[in-house]
């Protein structure tokens, strides 16, 4: 056989299955095409009679690709017989590919609805009825929750499946579409598999097809999707919506939005009228009532702070207003700005605080504080003797400013008439602490009756001198603490509270991290799977720099995820493999050395007996110190490398972290453990990483230094003590 037609065969055909009649007529194709190779006498010597009929054979098979109407231009002898052989197998060629790339356009179309949830169909209309039976796709089916096939693809069975209430409604926009508009566009409730428990909302578009010759309508085609999620998303965004509006509507703060290219309120919380007096209109027809209400001795200070919104800092002042009824408050403003990216203030959201009882309980507070710190600096400390039952023999004037009472007047009587009963068991337990250690101090803190039904906190020492030589009592010698009790114990309180805050502001941080890589993790398969099914350059370009931020956000989380587990868990002492971790740490950044010019790692490693610490924030350290140095590879370098040298054992740990990347300005090394500090705007990272690293060290009781220079590198050195006990 002929090697193209061979060629032709093997490419486009299965060998083993080719029909009879085809292997014929390819045969006829073939000695055709090799009869170019004999010489032109043996040509010649072809009967008439052998070439007509090959000539038939050869229109017939043109008829089928409807392209033998030229027939007449081609002569009757064997070159031009050659000819159309050549032709045919090209007719045949071309057919073949036009029908392979129509099953990969339905390949992808059948992709596509079944990623979409859309089902598509046709039903063949008569006299503007539809008739049956028509066409459901696969996707259609699966829509409906039926297998394709147990069901007939018509229209009344199609209603089956169309929620009651609104079976009607669809059959009026098909109705319509057909007699009138040509087109639908609607929504409609259906049961999934007949069920009513599997009620699903979907959306369905419909567009008669007329024939062009005669008018008439011929077909109604369409496509079915699925959007009960998207819809059900919505319905969940709009209850969040409002209750995230009736929040806004009864919080006490105010809060607000101002566009600043226009000069413009662009919202205003009703509690205004609590805070200022004056109504939400009222803010919105006169934009400066905002600053108007101000003090005038606060207006300076107010305007000052608010220039480092243009810098793009977030802002926050106290100030005294002016209530609309003439009353001052004292509030506090916080200010978020947010900048274009010509780096002009374009927006500022802010939400306003009355403060005013906060203001006079600290200046009530500071005033008791003044009082307090001039009676100490003329008193002297209370110093009293009672007797083995207790009863006062002597006190000093100082008692007497303290509590109130004159000296004559304590004299004599029980310090249980002083104490406060709560305090009566501590008093007691004093007492047996004195018995078992005589003339040994014994601490105490407990409250004494002022002359006015009050109580103060007195804080010092009393001493068992029954048995002394010269005072034969207990001596005591205290001071009024009272303010330092109540402080300690706000403190506490305070001290709780904010533990409790930090704790549950991590777990949120940590969760929704967590949660927002899932949907990230889905968008990168999706761009990795698009990129795949294209080849135009610029589309591949927009999606890889699309999936280049893609990975940046997701790097960014997992900073903050490690940040998270930084401040919330603690620390686990075990015995830290550094070979391990640095071959996890090398392992873990392949990714982003192949992006990259290629980066020499160079690991020294030097362990004298067994080193402590807790392996996991030991390996975010260095995982953030040595990805560094990789991203900021000096690209000129003809060599650039990133070296870790590590010398462990059970007093302690010290690393150093050396490259000849880009460096970094020494203007900036006072920043740069800063939280989300970064040396550029083009930066690529996420400015946790060295926030990051400095907190991990000094998690684990370390120290750590820089040392860098542009163009030169940077070197850290850190010290990590080994925390086995």
């Amino acid at each position: 056989m002929n090697k193209e037609v061979k060629h032709l065969i093997s490419k486009y055909f299965n060998e083993d299955r080719i029909p009879p009649a085809y292997a014929a007529f390819f045969g006829d194709i073939s000695q055709l095409l090799d009869a170019r190779q004999a010489s032109a006498s043996r040509l010649t010597s072809v009967a008439d009679a052998a070439l007509e009929t090959v000539r038939r054979q050869l229109k017939d098979s043109l008829n089928v690709f409807g392209s033998s109407q030229d027939m007449d231009e081609y002569g009757r002898d064997a070159p031009s017989l050659i000819r159309l052989a050549r032709r045919l197998k090209k007719e045949c060629a071309d057919r073949i590919f036009r029908q392979q790339k129509l099953l990969r356009e339905m390949k992808h179309l059948k992709t596509i609805q079944s990623l979409a949830s859309a089902g598509s169909w046709e039903l063949p209309v008569i006299n503007d009825e539809l008739q049956m039976p028509g066409y459901w796709s696969d996707e259609l089916f699966a829509v409906l929750g039926v297998r394709p096939g147990t069901v007939h693809p018509t229209s009344q069975v199609y209603k089956n499946y169309v929620h009651p209430d609104d079976r009607s409604y669809l059959a009026a926009a098909v109705g319509k579409a057909i007699k009138e508009t040509g087109r639908y566009d609607i929504e409609y409730r259906m049961w999934r598999g007949e069920d009513p428990q599997q009620e699903r909302t979907v959306r369905e578009i419909g567009e008669l097809v007329k024939d062009g010759a005669t008018g008439k309508s011929t077909s109604l085609i369409g496509v079915t999707f699925d959007i009960s999620d998207i819809r059900n998303t919505e319905r969940a965004l709009f209850k969040a919506n409002v209750e995230l509006r009736k929040l806004f509507d009864v919080m006490e703060d105010v809060f607000f939005s101002v566009n600043m290219e226009q000069e413009k309120l662009l919202q205003i919380s009703p509690s205004c009228v609590q805070l200022y007096g004056y109504s939400v209109e009222a803010f919105f027809s006169t934009p400066d009532l905002w600053f108007t209400v101000i003090h005038h001795d606060d207006k300076k200070a107010v305007l000052e702070s608010n220039k480092r919104l243009n810098k793009g800092e977030s802002n926050q002042v106290e100030y005294r207003i002016r209530h609309k009824n003439g009353e001052v408050r004292w509030v506090e403003m916080r200010i978020t700005p947010t900048l274009g990216h010509d780096g002009q203030l374009v927006r500022i959201d802010g939400i306003v605080t009355d403060v005013t009882k906060r203001r006079e309980a600290e200046l009530a507070l500071a005033n008791s504080e003044l009082k307090f710190r001039s009676l100490l600096e003329n008193s002297n400390d209370a110093i009293t003797v009672t007797s083995e039952e207790l009863r006062f023999l002597f006190v000093t004037q100082s008692l007497s400013r303290m509590i109130g009472y004159a000296a004559e007047e304590i004299t004599g009587t029980s310090v249980f008439d002083f104490v406060h009963p709560d305090d009566h068991v501590t008093v007691n337990g004093l007492v047996n602490a004195m018995e078992k250690e005589p003339e040994t101090p014994v601490h105490f803190e407990i409250r004494f009756r002022v002359k006015d039904d009050g109580w103060i906190w007195c804080e010092g020492s009393v001493t068992n001198h029954l048995n002394g030589d010269i005072v034969r009592g207990y001596i005591g010698n205290f001071r009024d603490v009272t303010y330092k009790i109540r402080y300690r114990k706000a403190l506490e309180a305070s001290n709780n509270r904010l533990k409790k805050t930090n704790n549950e502001l991590d777990r949120f941080v940590y969760s929704v991290s967590h949660d927002l890589r899932a949907p990230l993790a889905s968008v990168l398969g999706l761009l990795e799977y698009t990129m795949s099914e294209t080849e135009n350059e610029d589309v591949l370009q927009d999606l890889g720099m699309m999936k280049m931020s893609i990975e940046k956000l997701d790097r960014f989380i997992l900073d903050i995820l490690d940040y998270s587990r930084n401040a919330r868990l603690e620390i686990k002492v075990q015995a830290v493999d550094f070979h391990q971790l640095l071959a996890d740490i090398k392992d873990n950044l392949k990714f982003l050395h192949s992006r990259r010019s290629a980066v020499r790692f160079d690991i020294n490693i030097q362990e004298n007996g067994t080193f402590g610490s807790d392996a996991g924030r030991i390996s975010i350290l260095l995982n953030n110190l040595v990805s560094n140095a990789v991203r900021y590879a000096d690209p000129e370098k003809a060599d650039p490398f990133v070296e870790v040298n590590i010398a462990a054992g059970p007093e302690g740990a010290d690393i150093t972290v050396r490259d000849n990347g880009i460096g970094i300005a020494k203007e900036y090394h006072g920043r740069i453990f800063d939280m989300f500090f970064r040396v550029s705007e083009k930066s690529n990272g996420s400015g946790l990483g060295l926030y990051l690293a400095k907190e991990t060290v000094d998690k684990l009781k370390g120290r750590i230094t820089l040392a860098s220079a542009p163009g030169t590198g940077t070197t850290f050195n850190i010290f990590l003590p080994s925390l086995f006990k």
